[in-house]
């Protein structure tokens, strides 16, 4: 579907009562919520962006004029986010096909997850699509025109959540790696973790590692086992590294192990898996990953969370940890007559070798099989 027939809805009309601070103002680093839900939808091309206003109008509007989005007045009594669906709808010309709604008090959501979403609604034609993290339901929803009538008209319970409720068997769940599609932001509490999530932002969190190795790479059992015994490996030297006064980051070091051979079994798959990364928003984890199979080994520069993973990575084979020697002995024996592979295999034990060598001159003791 051409996606300039796709209007992104943003409800932010509501009295933001329980957080004592008008909402779609509140600032997520450089942006307001506001600007940053815009700003979402534009990076995965929607044109057409409309913002339902009610409460403090008077403050929102200059905003939007700036991020071209169109404003929709809610002026229902009541700003509930119902009474926001059905001012949005009822602004819609004829040749709009699809909604994707978004609240505004739910601004973590990642560029990723609305291209996946847009791409999985032209594979489910005439379907509603809920994104899904670890079989939570979140936003943004995309409804296309067949039930706009239906919202419309409604009168029952629950707002929109009651229409669609009715609507379960015309309704696609779509499994995200996104914890962003979540939490909304009502108190002032929920706000202070929303900041702290923010943070971190660039680093996936253990359960969105979890859920790109399941749900998008969709890796076989034997990977998964070996991407937890890696980032276990990783985590022990981070640890001991840490102690030394030798900052690793653990958050990233953890992530970047665990996704380290999500592409494994296709041609060049650190690269592979690299891409991938970069394009979910996480190239500081794609550089780490990018290198864990060969890396350029540099003795004068301080350890750095490349050279932990591609070290814990030689450590382990399956699941089973091992020194260097005995992790590569296979491999040297099964090619031992091809010059040209045996020669990568040696270089790959050497640089093993000597990251291991440079992590005991900084802990001050040696490190075998990741033991100290």
């Amino acid at each position: 579907m051409n996606q300039q027939r796709i209007t992104a809805i943003i409800p932010a009309a509501g009295y933001s009562t329980r957080m004592g601070q008008f909402k779609p103002l509140l600032k997520i680093g450089e942006e307001t919520m506001i600007e940053r839900s815009v700003s979402l939808f534009r990076q995965a091309g929607i044109d057409d962006v409309r913002v339902v206003i009610g409460y403090c109008r008077e403050q929102i509007e200059p905003i939007l004029e700036k991020t071209g989005a169109r404003a929709i007045v809610n002026y229902a009594n009541s700003h509930e986010m119902f009474s926001s669906v059905l001012a949005a709808l009822k602004s819609l010309e004829s040749h709009i096909q699809s909604i994707i709604l978004l609240p505004v008090d739910i601004p973590l959501v990642r560029p990723y997850t609305i291209h996946s979403l847009l791409e999985q609604h032209r594979k489910y034609s005439g379907k509603i699509l809920i994104p899904c993290f670890h079989h939570q339901q979140g936003h943004p929803v995309v409804i296309p025109v067949e039930y706009f009538g239906m919202i419309q008209k409604w009168n029952g319970e629950n707002g929109l959540k009651g229409v669609l409720n009715l609507l379960i068997d015309k309704t696609v769940r779509i499994p995200v790696a996104d914890a962003g599609i979540l939490p909304d932001v009502d108190t002032p509490s929920d706000y202070e973790a929303i900041l702290k999530k923010f943070a971190r932002y660039a680093i996936p969190t253990r359960d969105e590692c979890e859920s790109i190795l399941r749900d998008i790479a969709c890796v076989d059992e034997t990977i998964y086992e070996h991407c937890n015994a890696v980032a276990d490996m990783a985590a022990k030297i981070s640890k001991v590294l840490n102690r030394a006064n030798c900052p690793i980051d653990n958050e990233q070091i953890e992530a970047a192990a665990l996704l380290h051979d999500l592409a494994k079994g296709k041609p060049r798959h650190a690269e592979k898996a690299a891409e991938l990364l970069t394009s979910m928003g996480f190239p500081e984890i794609a550089d780490i990953v990018a290198t864990h199979t060969d890396i350029e080994y540099s003795p004068l520069a301080p350890i750095n969370c490349a050279e932990v993973l591609y070290l814990a990575d030689k450590l382990v084979k399956g699941n089973q940890v091992m020194d260097i020697y005995e992790r590569f002995q296979t491999s040297l024996e099964k090619y031992s007559h091809d010059p040209e592979i045996k020669k990568k295999i040696e270089k790959r034990m050497h640089n093993a070798e000597l990251i291991q060598k440079k992590i005991a001159s900084i802990i001050g003791k040696s490190l075998r099989g990741g033991r100290t």
